[in-house]
């Protein structure tokens, strides 16, 4: 049964009862998990090791402290077989609420070293998630930047179906349904936001290629539904404010009010995946004429959203949460 993994939490639809079950008229189900976070297994003594060694510059050196903030803050750090079967745990029950198609929104992994992105892939492959038909990611900034930067690590194409920051994807699901995939990190070489010499994150942003190429291709998904995934968000007016706001760390992705526009074309009342915040945002949140969904951090809250297409191809937005 579904209520033996997940619990109700929220629905956009009020009229509904409180059901996990697939309701007959949904001819589309799509899962959304964002911010993972699997964490990594470095030991100690090497990040201590980087620590001490001579930095160019007080920004290296912050940008080590704050990168072992970062890490050492997480949740499951010191549990991480336990939280890896958490997560197996939820894939197989994505297939207990019937299920179509899983996305993943982004930080699957927290440090961007390899074993954590085969730890990932291995739970999909396992669970039964592995496959260009069931099985969207689009990569988030832990993804991208790696927080051991003098460990050489492989990129996460190595491991993962994704795209790059000048070139999105259409993805054509059946119902009807299309996903865009974005990714909305910088280009850590070429582009770099001035705040990563200070911490080990990155404001977002849509690059004008990326915009130009969804222009060029958008009739190949003509009448189609649409959902865009995204990892940084778009928006501030639902989450708290804090002290990670200032200085634009964590504010929405530059460029997102481009990216709505270009999205509006095809479809004006399309879909908005996306992660980074790890803020729950409630269900029936939207930005004009767009439903905006991100349940949170996944380490952290333990939630996913559901959405259901009927056979008008509305949308229904279901968040759930892991039972532990």
């Amino acid at each position: 049964m579904p209520r033996a993994f997940f619990k109700w939490k929220g629905s956009s639809d009020k009229r509904r009862p409180r059901d996990l079950v697939r309701r007959s008229d949904t001819v589309y189900r799509l899962a959304q998990v964002t911010d993972i976070h699997l964490p990594g297994e470095m030991e100690l003594a090497t990040r201590l090791r980087d620590l001490v060694r001579p930095h160019g510059s007080i920004e290296n050196l912050s940008h080590e402290l704050s990168a072992i903030s970062n890490e050492f803050g997480h949740r499951y750090r010191g549990s991480r077989r336990l939280y890896t079967n958490l997560l197996k745990k939820a894939f197989v029950g994505l297939h207990r609420l019937g299920v179509d198609h899983l996305v993943i929104t982004g930080d699957l992994v927290h440090c961007g070293l390899e074993a954590e992105f085969l730890d990932v892939r291995g739970a999909l492959e396992v669970a039964g998630w592995w496959g260009e038909e069931k099985l969207t990611v689009v990569p988030g900034n832990h993804d991208r930047f790696n927080l051991y930067e003098n460990v050489k690590r492989e990129r996460m194409e190595s491991f993962f179906s994704v795209v790059t920051p000048r070139e999105p994807r259409f993805k054509i699901l059946p119902a009807g349904v299309a996903l865009l995939e974005i990714d909305s990190n910088r280009d850590p070489i070429d582009d770099r936001h001035h705040l990563e010499r200070w911490l080990p994150n990155t404001v977002g942003r849509i690059y004008p290629e990326a915009l130009d190429w969804i222009d060029r291709n958008r009739k190949k998904i003509d009448g189609m539904r649409l959902i865009t995934l995204i990892h940084h968000h778009i928006t501030s007016d639902w989450y708290p404010r804090r002290a990670s706001t200032f200085g634009g760390l964590m504010e929405p992705a530059d460029g997102v009010d481009d990216l709505i526009e270009a999205v509006d074309l095809i479809d004006p009342y399309s879909v908005i995946l996306h992660g980074h915040k790890h803020d729950v945002m409630g269900v029936d949140y939207t930005h004009g004429t767009h439903q905006v969904g991100c349940p949170g951090g996944f380490a952290e809250s333990l939630r996913l959203n559901l959405l259901d297409f009927n056979v008008h191809g509305e949308q229904t937005v279901t968040q759930v949460e892991l039972r532990v």
